[in-house]
């Protein structure tokens, strides 16, 4: 993954930001904590300079979460990540399933509508999806969710299958770029008031396995009704759901 070679190049723009507001720089140790310090930069440039720089938007206050970014990834031509304020370290982390935490997800899910806008041209509901890696993957260690399209087979295949999924968590059958997820279905046409996370740690594996080693991805579809809704999958791998994702969105 990419995301740390172009989260140290936002910590540069961070720290030159930083310093022309005469604050400590920010340069330093570019390693797993870079994400968490670009995020305090664009809290300092929103609540000082009323500007988002160098992330692609900053709510230091927003209904059903304790604010958020969202940072646009100068690496790909369509993803953008959203991260909470709160230093939350990943999937893991117990505040995420706390309701306070759930308006997270619906977020990142409204941000397809930027993924649109880096295309330049409108995608159909079920071709974007969103998607957290576990501690093993990850480069970062603070909670963010990937948003960009989906691979085109992986949509393919939850387009024929994922009618059979319900409320409760099942093998999805079949493997998705090479890996067996749980998944199960979220009778919603959006993800308000969904605690993503709650369901990930309450899944069978869940109380087997560590939860950083839990990979989650979600994506839209049809329901057995023909409503629309989201398939929800996980495993507890230590894998990389992010890897169901396309960067290039060149099938969308």
């Amino acid at each position: 993954m990419r995301l740390l070679g172009w989260i140290n190049g936002l910590l540069i723009a961070a720290a030159v930001l930083a310093g022309s507001i005469a604050t400590a720089s920010l340069a330093g140790n570019f390693g797993r904590d870079a994400l968490r310090q670009v995020i305090g930069a664009c809290v300092l440039s929103k609540s000082t300079l009323g500007l988002s720089f160098p992330c692609a938007d900053v709510a230091l206050d927003a209904p059903g979460s304790k604010g958020h970014v969202l940072i646009r990834s100068p690496g790909f031509q369509s993803e953008f990540l959203v991260a909470p304020l709160t230093p939350l370290d990943g999937i893991e982390s117990p505040e995420l399933q706390d309701p306070a935490a759930t308006g997270l997800w619906q977020v990142a899910w409204s941000s397809r509508a930027d993924v649109e806008k880096a295309l330049g041209r409108p995608l159909a509901r079920g071709a974007v999806a969103l998607a957290v890696n576990a501690h093993g993957t990850r480069t970062q260690d603070h909670f963010h969710i990937h948003i960009d399209c989906l691979r085109q087979s992986v949509g393919s295949a939850l387009a024929a299958k994922g009618a059979t999924l319900t409320d409760a968590w099942r093998k999805f059958p079949g493997r998705l770029m090479g890996e067996t997820y749980w998944a199960r279905a979220i009778a919603s046409p959006d993800l308000s008031g969904v605690n993503i996370a709650d369901l990930v740690a309450g899944a069978p594996p869940g109380g087997k396995t560590p939860l950083d080693h839990a990979t989650v991805a979600i994506a839209a579809g049809k329901l057995a009704d023909g409503s629309d809704g989201f398939y929800l999958l996980a495993n507890w791998n230590n894998s990389s759901a992010e890897r169901l994702l396309d960067h290039d969105c060149k099938a969308r």
